[in-house]
This record gives structure tokens, sequence and C-alpha cells, in this order.
């Protein structure tokens, strides 16, 4: 046991002693912000860094994500986890910008796994350690990421579920990962975070052009069945319970060309969320029919397009209370949030219904996430910080042959069968039209 405590103070001592250089590792990755499945320079740069620590990654996962793995080969495999991807960013120079902070999780994850790595901690206490990073968290730019399904390059649109496809999960024991937030008064971390699943809709209603002054009556409003179907869907929202966590936030992308003619196409888009799958599906039920309700109520057809989203994430308690004791030797505990319900989504949360997996969210940042000013502005905080929580917990799970890892596992109730998972994916790929037909036509 002394032996093993003096390790895990040794890693510790380690990853200190290189706060320089993990400091350039977040900038330069800062500074190379790539969108999802496009991350080929963020790539190049991980590889070099675990090149330099004398190891041969793996690349070309899911199109740009790469891993490396250390210990022994049959032994209880822990993930490291990161996202490579930035977003498309309003008001920041090339429009693009790590503005979800993906860059500091890919600087926190690698100085753990590297220090855990030059201490040899994964052949000393009989675990297998992964660093895996996962291209597009972010869900947009769906229709290049829906021509690349096309072209068979993917077979779905976001990192992780792609890299559950391929099988890169299927040896874990436990998958850890880290997220960046703000800094908030009294708050600067969170463990055990929730978070909801969600899927998205495309609703494009057509309808029939007409000159709108001289003769509006031989068209059809595609406007007016848009309009009607945001009105129902608002009219469901009492029937939402709440501890479903419904979240329905359509937007107008299309809605008429010029004003002098009736709009015959307009287009609704929205994603649908919800806390459960089940919950989720029958309030995506309910949206259906308000875009249905909008069409026929004008005459209108609706081709309702359904893309699958991300899974709720529940994590897993076991690990949260491994990452909790680790955060809790570098914070007080009234800053750090074991409670926090965020309606927002991750595809974490897939990952999380077939593998135990919990999330470190810590501080260090301002701004607003995905928004220009969301930056590192205490950088010991933002990068060192969490590294040195990651790499205790992830040491403290690893132990005598991944000891607590395996009770983890052991605890942990799988969401999905792997098939009944894919099934479910598969299933959300949807495409109909509905369009009102009069009784004896």
């Amino acid at each position: 046991m002394k032996a093993s405590t003096e390790l895990r103070e040794t890693i510790l001592n380690n990853l200190r002693s290189r706060e320089s250089a993990i400091l350039a590792l977040g900038e330069r990755l800062r500074a190379k912000p790539e969108t999802g499945f496009s991350e080929n320079g963020t790539a190049l740069i991980l590889a070099e860094a675990l090149q330099a620590l004398g190891l041969e990654p793996e690349t070309g996962l899911a199109i740009t994500g790469l891993c490396a793995s250390v210990g022994p080969k049959d032994a209880p495999e822990i993930i490291l986890l990161a996202d490579m991807d930035a977003l498309p960013t309003a008001g920041v120079a090339g429009g693009i910008a790590h503005s979800c902070g993906h860059h500091a999780q890919m600087t926190v994850m690698f100085a753990a796994f590297s220090a855990l790595v030059e201490c040899r901690a994964p052949d000393r206490e009989g675990f297998r350690l992964t660093f895996l990073t996962a291209p597009a968290e972010e869900y947009v730019e769906l229709d290049r990421k829906k021509e690349l399904r096309a072209a068979g390059s993917i077979r779905y649109l976001s990192g992780k579920q792609e890299l559950l496809w391929l099988g890169a999960f299927d040896r874990a024991v436990a998958v850890i990962k880290y997220h960046s937030m703000s800094d908030e008064p009294g708050r600067h971390a969170v463990v055990n975070g929730s978070l909801n699943g969600f899927m998205a809709k495309k609703a494009v209603f057509t309808g029939k052009s007409a000159h709108a002054g001289a003769h509006p009556e031989r068209g059809i409003n595609a406007l007016n069945a848009a309009t009607l179907a945001l009105q129902a869907i608002h009219a469901q929202r009492e029937t939402f319970k709440d501890d479903d966590h419904i979240r329905v936030h359509p937007i107008m992308s299309e809605g008429g060309t010029i004003v002098n003619t009736v709009p015959e196409r307009a287009v609704l888009e929205t994603f649908v969320r919800g806390s459960d799958h089940q919950a989720l599906r029958e309030a995506a039920l309910k949206v259906d029919r308000a875009l249905a309700a909008g069409a026929i109520a004008v005459g209108a057809t609706v081709r309702i397009i359904d893309t699958p989203g991300y899974q709720s994430f529940r994590p897993s308690p076991e690990l949260g209370a491994i990452i909790g004791k680790a955060a809790l030797e570098f914070l007080p505990e009234k800053e750090v949030d074991f409670n926090d319900r965020s309606s927002a989504s991750d595809d974490i949360g897939d990952v999380a219904c077939l593998v135990p997996t919990c999330q470190l969210a810590w501080g260090g940042f301002s701004g607003t996430i995905h928004a220009g000013d969301f930056l590192p502005t205490d950088l010991r905080r933002a990068y060192i910080e969490p590294a040195l929580a990651i790499a205790a917990a992830a040491f403290d799970a690893g132990r005598k042959g991944a000891e607590l890892a395996l009770a983890a596992k052991a605890a942990f109730k799988p969401r999905f069968t792997k098939e009944a998972y894919f099934a479910a994916l598969d299933a959300q790929f949807a495409d109909r039209s509905i369009s009102w037909t009069p009784p004896g036509a």
C-alpha cells in the first residue's frame, strides 16, 4: 500500500513538473480550431505528443480520432476520453473557435495520461490505460456529415457514436472524461453532472405560390402552415412532465422569398430534448402531430426529416465517487457541485449507455460557453488542476488490477445491449411526408 501511495504522489509531481509544457500544448491546440471530422491538424499535434512519449498511436479512427494504450494487453481497460472539434463561432477570426473548450479537454486528458505513462503506473498496478480522442461532438454542419455518411466514410454523425460502432469501447471497464466550465461564485467543479438526450427534426412545408396581391386564393401558404405548426408545438408544452426535462426550441430557417408571392416553401428546424429515451420519443411524436396539423390546416404538405442526436447522460455513481474524492484534494468541498442537472447534450451519453462513464467539469474559464468570449483566464485552474484530479482518479480506479474500476463495472446496468443501441439509433434516421387528402378524393 505504501508503494502504491508513493507512486501516486510521484505521478502528481511528474505532472506538476511539466506545467509549462502542458500550458503550451493547450494554447497550441486552442490556436488550431477545426470542426467535426476535419480535425486533421489537431490529430497531428496529438500524434506528435504521443510519439514523444515513445508511443505509436493508432490514427484515422472515425476519420480523425486516435488512440494509444499502455499496460498489460489483457488487463482491465480504463479510457481517458477527449473531444477534438471546435465550433463555428460568431465574432472570431476565421469564424471557428474552441468555444466549448475541447482544446482543454485534449490537454488535460493527455497531461494525465502522460504522467501515468511516464511513471509506468499501468504496468506496475496491472491495468490497461488508453488515451482516446473523439471527433465531431458538436452537432453542427449536418449537411456535410450526411454527405460523409452517404459516401460511406462514416455510419453515424457523431464521433463517439462512430467509435462505439468501430468497437473502441468494447473492452473498457471505465471511461473518464473532462469538460471545461466558467467559474461561478462558490462553484469551480462539477462531478456526477447529468445531461439531456435529444433528436433533431427538420420540417419542410410545401404549398403553392401565387401572386400575394392579385390572387392569394390560388396559393397555399407554406409560411402559414409553419406558423400554425409553431403554435401547435407551443400548445404541447403543458403536457410535458417536469421530471422528463423536455425542451423543444424550433427556429424558422426559411419562410418565403419575396413579399409579393405567397410562400411556397417554409422550413422549421428543432431539437427535441429529454432526460429519458422513452420520454423523448413521446415528445417527438407530439411535435410530429403539431407539424402535421399545421400542414393539414392550410392544405400544404410537410416533409419531416429525423436525425438521431445523443442519448441522455447518466454518470456512473461509483466512478463519480472516485473522481469526486480526487477533486476534493484540489478544491474545498463547498466549491464542488455533485448535483448538477443540465438540459444540454453530449454524445458522452451514448457511451454511458453501454460502459460505466463519468465526467469531471472544472473551471478556469470565463465567458459564455459556445460564444467567442469563452476563454481560459486562470491557466492553472483551466489546465493543471483538472489534470491532477484526472490523473489521481485514473490511478485510483486502476490500482490493484483496476479493483475500483471493476467494482464500478460490476454495479453498472447498461441501458441497451449494443445491438439494441444501434437499432434505436438507426430507427431515428427517418424521412416521411404528410398531406391532406379530402374525403372522396
